[in-house]
């Protein structure tokens, strides 16, 4: 195996740590092992960078859907970004948001 970077999907983990269990078998056998099914109509991006941003959209999500987020936490979830961070990421989630909207709108 060549490759020190998983394949699989645009994160590009090291292998010595890869951070999903389709990594993990890939890093063991070097085989990409087969996808869900869920998974085949999955949007492909031409660019990682957006890619990435619908997968930690698409993960974000899902923890807060989950119920595994707390009432109490909600004052924590954003300590790892600066006022500032927060600010102007909400600006930009609005904006895409807006953007989308107007992109599936009839």
């Amino acid at each position: 195996m060549e490759n020190k970077h998983c394949p699989i999907c645009p994160r590009c983990c090291d292998l010595s740590k890869p951070h999903c269990p389709r990594g993990i078998t890939y890093a063991k056998t070097g085989q990409i092992p087969a996808s869900h099914e869920h998974h085949k109509n999955r949007l492909r991006f031409d660019k990682r960078e957006h890619q990435l941003i619908m997968k930690y959209l698409h993960h974000a999500v899902r923890v807060v859907d989950s119920g595994k987020i707390a009432q109490d936490m909600t004052k924590h979830m954003f300590d790892t970004l600066s006022d500032e961070e927060v600010t102007q990421l909400a600006e930009m989630l609005e904006k895409l948001s807006d953007a989308w909207i107007e992109l599936v709108r009839d």
